[in-house]
């Protein structure tokens, strides 16, 4: 399929402060990699970024790495005293990329937990055979995750409690499928009807959403390439929506989408046909 499978996953952070994805604060390397054991070199600066981000100097807080691998989170608090570490990742299978988010988390009395800061989005770093191992943005909209941890389900969208998503897929079915155009047909469009439900059913008006999100982004992809407006004087009736006015406009979010061409001039159905 060439519909993109990467995105730029940005996370939907409101009220916290976004530490810049520059080399000089926040850079990951790999070291080596023997079988499934991945060592990962970390530098971050953690004046500067408190600095940057408007942070207290004096509030207790650590910093911590969030490892994503095939839909697990592993969780590394970076040392407090040193402005590198060093990570070592087991059982991480040969062309599995990683991908990585800094958060910065309050350790105060009175906001034990309350995350101060964070990466607008996750860098990758890819660890498979011939891999030259330099971090990088995702682009597009859709990447889907494998998991093993969603039982008998095909797929599985996970909201992150700030507005944002993830999509998990079943691994063995992902990895069975996933070049087949059987794929795209069963799994993309039922994403989209989740998003666009989630879109239209969590805002009131998609202004409220984080401009750097992910959502965002998905945003624009129904504006621009469905041709369906949901800001503007365009989108008015939307102020005045009830649920299921905008469930229909749901639906044709995924009609649009359905009917479009993608590879070869042809819609999803039409290419497993």
């Amino acid at each position: 399929m060439t519909i993109q499978l990467e995105f730029n996953d940005t996370q939907n952070f409101t009220g916290r402060a976004r530490i810049k994805q520059k080399n000089e604060l926040f850079s990951l390397q790999l070291i080596d990699r023997q079988g499934e054991t991945v060592r990962i070199h970390v530098k971050f600066d953690r004046s500067t970024i408190e600095r940057e981000c408007k942070l207290k100097a004096d509030e207790p807080k650590e910093f911590v790495l969030d490892v994503f691998v095939l839909g697990d989170i592993h969780r590394h608090v970076l040392p407090e005293y040193r402005s590198e570490d060093e990570l070592e990742l087991v059982n991480i299978p040969d062309g599995a990329n990683l991908e990585f988010r800094l958060k910065v988390i309050s350790r105060s009395d009175d906001a034990s937990g309350k995350i101060l800061a964070a990466t607008s989005g996750r860098v990758r770093l890819h660890t498979g055979s011939g891999d030259e191992g330099s971090g990088e943005q995702n682009k597009g909209i859709f990447h889907p995750k494998p998991s093993t941890s969603i039982g008998d389900r095909i797929w599985q969208l996970g909201w992150d409690g700030h507005g944002d998503f993830e999509v998990f897929v079943n691994a063995d079915y992902f990895h069975k499928f996933v070049d087949d155009a059987l794929f795209a047909a069963h799994v993309f469009p039922e994403i989209v009807r989740n998003v666009a439900t989630g879109i239209l059913l969590r805002y009131d008006n998609v202004k409220d959403i984080d401009e750097d999100s992910l959502l965002a982004k998905w945003v624009t992809f129904i504006q621009q390439r469905l041709g369906i407006p949901l800001e503007g004087e365009e989108a008015a009736y939307l102020k005045d929506a009830d649920n299921l006015d905008r469930l229909e406009i749901v639906d044709q979010i995924v009609g649009a989408f359905a009917s479009q061409k993608w590879r070869d001039g042809k819609t999803l159905l039409e290419e497993i046909l």
